[in-house]
């Protein structure tokens, strides 16, 4: 019946029995976890408090141009480097200077320095208070210097031109006036930048222009030097001698057009002069006022003439005048055409003389154009030496003011678009660190106590911690019931028929009840290892369930050295165990039926002399041949084995023992050697009944377990009346 296995170690296997290790050691678990996690809120509480604050700054990648120049200081390049070094910029000393001075003008003081948490636990421990910030010495600049870079952290997203400045202090409204302060300075430092380059370049372009004018000047003055020298006389860009030359090409040139026009005319006039049809259709005649004159008298002339001719009239006397009239008109004509031919071969004659001059005259402007071309190559030189002194001239002086327009017109390439603000909670130190670590460190050290705990604590709290130990089946795990005071435990079945234990009683009579091992048992006697152990009480539990259930059940209180069944009942027979083993016939006064119950009680009173030799009376064993006529289930209540000898000894007297176990209490090694020492002297032991169970521990240990007779919602399984009666009658028959 007992297994052999190790009881000494029982580190747990598995989740399922780490679970039921955690479940059964949660109070040493629980709390040096309580007791760190306080320690971890004490230091949380001395640790000093900083608050961070953060500004953002964002470069600009559009400047405002109010000027169409180009500013003397170029825009910054829109590049990871560049982006790199002003965040470098603004986390120098240099810009640490500058904040600290204009912190120091706005009458700001840092804060004192906040002390370690080490220092922080020694004054809480010695209850030394801190000093006061009028016996503070004040800190030199670059300390003050060392404490801004200390708790400032410039950042940027990698993904963005923004910069985000965040300072760190023990005084919220510090640490954004300082991160504001960052900002401010670094934006002033871009503006001062641009403005001190401007000033820069607008002194060096000022020098610079002093020698340029005087350069132009001196280039200027030898070019009209050597052109008076020279006497290059120049008019509207050109000299005159070459304007004398132009104009007199160009006079030739008309000259020339003219006296080939002329001698055109003239030759015309020839030629017609000497066809037939005349001079008559020559332009020049036709144009002559006296020709048009002549002819228009000849025409007049001729219509007369016609006019006679076409009446008829031959003999008219003006006819010899008309003719002679038409003879006087065509002479004066010719006359006139003739020295219309004169005035032409004249004008041949001026136009090419005209040409001779112009061509001398011209001859002579080249050959004076030709003597002052050297002079004007050098002039040339001069010229564009001078051109050139001028255009670097002018453009110096238009960057000059242009410069002087931007000076005073720094703008910063960056601007703030987010102000800090003074931080309503401290960033460090975190509460959820210290809380998640001390809870860490103490539930580690709450497991190595339990673990410890569980090494040398051998006490049966399952049952698979029965099963290890023996191969005995256990009947049942009965639930330990919350004490009432006015319900007591024994009368919970009667009183309490909903509560877990009264159904765990229940379920314990129907076990006994069906179980093949049980059914012949009438005679059931219940023991422990020892006292405590809950027996007393769980035999009148199931007695009285038993009773309830229709059977016919006595209780023998038959533990000498502490009989509790008449007090617990309320039971004061006046014929106790021993007067009734000594006497039989007074069994009817002796077997008192229960109060709240259909159950009776054979009470004992104490007796420990006699309760060594109690069962070696032939009286006890006619009472239980008396008894077994009567009901169907006896119950005896024996003493502890530990205690008393009387339960070695019932094995010829009763038909099963149930051995009680008391949950958490009961050790392995002290079960081990009631089940040997029982088992030795041949008591018939059936079972085992774990009692006590705390909490959960019942449903969770029953839950998938073989023997478990509850069912799944740990309600009891009832059988019907006619199964009661069928299972009566095979006891009865028994």
């Amino acid at each position: 019946m007992i297994v052999s296995k190790q009881t000494t170690s029982r580190q747990p296997s598995g989740l399922a029995n780490y679970l039921r290790f955690l479940r059964r050691r949660q109070l040493s678990i629980a709390l040096p976890a309580l007791i760190s996690v306080a320690l971890g809120l004490a230091l949380y509480s001395a640790s000093p408090r900083r608050y961070n604050a953060e500004a953002v700054v964002a470069l600009d990648q559009r400047r405002i141009q109010i000027l169409s120049a180009e500013a003397v200081l170029s825009p910054l390049p829109q590049e990871s480097p560049v982006l790199r070094t002003e965040l470098d910029i603004i986390n120098s000393r240099l810009m640490a200077e500058r904040v600290l001075e204009r912190l120091e003008r706005q009458g700001i003081t840092p804060p004192p320095p906040a002390l370690s948490l080490r220092t922080n636990i020694v004054r809480m421990i010695t209850g030394q208070a801190e000093a006061s910030a009028d016996t503070q010495e004040p800190e030199s600049q670059r300390d003050g210097i060392d404490r801004l870079l200390d708790g400032l952290s410039v950042s940027n997203d990698g993904r963005s031109y923004t910069i985000f400045i965040m300072f760190s202090a023990t005084d919220p409204v510090y640490a954004a006036t300082v991160a504001n302060a960052f900002g401010e300075a670094y934006l002033d430092y871009q503006a001062d930048t641009q403005a001190a380059a401007t000033r820069h370049a607008t002194e060096w372009l000022g020098a610079k222009l002093g020698d340029l004018r005087k350069q132009l000047e001196g280039s200027e003055s030898a070019v009209e030097a050597f052109r008076q020298k020279a006497g290059l006389v120049v008019s509207q860009g050109t000299s005159l001698e070459a304007q004398r030359l132009s104009a007199l090409n160009s006079a030739l040139a008309q000259a020339r057009s003219d006296r080939a026009a002329a001698e055109a005319r003239y030759q015309t006039a020839t030629a017609l002069a000497r066809s037939d049809t005349g001079l008559d259709s020559f332009a020049a005649v036709l144009g002559s006022p006296i020709v048009q004159a002549l002819r228009s008298e000849q025409a007049k002339v001729d219509r007369q003439l016609s006019e006679y001719e076409d009446t008829g009239v031959t003999k008219s006397a003006d006819l010899p005048v008309l003719r002679s009239q038409q003879a006087s008109l065509k002479e004066q004509i010719r006359q006139e055409v003739d020295r219309v031919v004169a005035s032409l071969a004249n004008e041949v004659d001026v136009e090419r003389r005209k040409e001779g001059v112009l061509q001398a005259d011209f001859q002579q402007a080249e050959a004076a154009q030709s003597a002052a071309s050297a002079a004007q190559l050098q002039l040339s030189q001069l010229e564009r030496e001078a051109s050139a002194n001028r255009t670097v001239y002018e453009s110096y002086l238009t960057r000059y003011k242009q410069t002087i327009e931007q000076d005073g017109l720094a703008l910063p390439e960056a601007r703030m678009i987010s102000r800090a603000e003074a931080p309503g909670f401290p960033a460090t130190p975190k509460i959820v660190p210290f809380v998640v670590l001390s809870l860490l460190a103490g539930s580690g050290i709450g497991i190595g106590i339990a673990s410890l705990r569980e090494s040398f604590d051998n006490r049966i709290r399952s049952r698979r911690d029965l099963d290890e130990i023996t191969t005995l089946p256990i009947f049942d795990l009965v639930p330990q019931l919350r004490a009432s005071p006015t319900i007591p435990t024994h009368a919970a079945v009667v009183k309490a028929p909903k509560s877990a234990f009264s159904a765990a009683a229940r379920r314990l009579g129907t076990s006994l009840l069906l179980a093949p091992a049980m059914r012949r048992a009438q005679v059931v006697a219940v023991t422990s290892g020892g006292s405590g152990d809950g027996k007393t009480t769980l035999c009148i539990t199931l007695a009285r369930s038993m009773a309830m259930s229709g059977q016919k059940v006595v209780l023998i209180d038959a533990d000498l050295r502490n009989p509790m069944v008449a007090s617990l009942t309320g039971i004061e027979p006046s014929v106790r165990l021993l007067d009734l083993i000594r006497d039989g016939r007074r069994l009817d006064e002796a077997a008192v039926a229960d109060r709240i119950s259909p159950m009776h009680v054979i009470a004992a009173a104490p007796d420990r002399l006699a309760a060594e030799h109690l069962l070696d009376e032939v009286g006890f064993r006619n009472l239980l041949a008396q008894l077994r006529k009567r009901y169907d289930r006896i119950i005896i209540d024996l003493g502890s084995v530990e205690a008393s000898a009387s339960a070695t000894q019932l094995g010829s007297l009763v038909d099963s023992v149930l051995l009680v176990v008391r949950w958490g209490k009961t050790t392995r090694t002290a079960l081990s050697a009631c089940i040997r020492r029982l088992s030795f002297h041949g008591a018939p032991v059936f079972g085992l009944i774990l009692n006590g169970v705390h909490g959960n521990q019942l449903d969770r240990d029953d839950i998938g377990h073989p023997a478990a007779s509850a069912s799944a919602d740990g309600t009891l399984p009832r059988l019907r009346p006619h199964e009661v009666k069928d299972e009566l009658a095979v006891v009865r028959e028994a």
